[in-house]
């Protein structure tokens, strides 16, 4: 839940906030804020390329017993991102920390089903990965209603919203404990067989 909380408030508001601190603007209109829209499609190409490369060289090769420390490492590292956004002011600094957010957005997009399906028997699988999928579609629509709050919360400010999406996502890292990943049954009953 908090890990897409934090999803949706970097999606609604990055761009903003790169145009405010980097470009010292929040009119949607001036060419600031169109130069921070256009380094923000460079900063999620960078992002992509960071996320397929760990995935390539570090989630590819990891153990499946380990898959829990992975989810909160990638989680901790979207984190970190989000938050390093906040303080930053310089548009070639961003690099560093989209790097971090490429790291956690594809760690978010495979350790939750790899944890998930990894527990099914393999019946009804199609049924229980649709429901599970209500768990990225409900916090983003709590986030948006929440965000009407918590905007003004931070004195409208944008780069603060990343503040929270970081803050969201360190929640989430903490949520992750209380994860409990079973063996699926079928395989129980295998090893009770043999």
């Amino acid at each position: 839940m908090f890990a897409w909380i934090g999803i949706q408030y970097m999606w609604t508001y990055t761009t903003g906030a790169i145009a405010q601190n980097v470009w010292h603007t929040a009119n949607a209109a001036s060419a600031g804020y169109q130069a921070a829209g256009n380094w923000y499609g460079i900063l999620t190409f960078i992002q992509s390329m960071a996320a397929v490369l760990y995935g390539f060289l570090v989630l590819s090769h990891t153990n499946p017993l380990k898959r829990k420390f992975w989810y909160r490492f990638g989680i901790a590292c979207f984190a970190v991102g989000l938050i390093w956004v906040f303080f930053i002011h310089n548009q070639y600094l961003l690099i560093l920390p989209f790097c971090l957010i490429g790291i956690g957005f594809f760690t978010v997009h495979v350790e939750p089903f790899n944890i998930f399906t990894s527990s099914l028997d393999g019946s009804n699988e199609g049924s229980y990965i649709g429901i599970f999928n209500g768990t990225i579609c409900l916090p983003q629509i709590i986030a948006s209603v929440a965000s009407f709050l918590v905007f003004r919360m931070v004195g409208k400010s944008m780069p603060g919203m990343m503040l929270v999406a970081g803050i969201s996502m360190l929640i989430a890292v903490i949520a992750i404990s209380v994860i409990k990943s079973d063996k699926p049954q079928k395989d129980l009953s295998d090893k009770a067989a043999a």
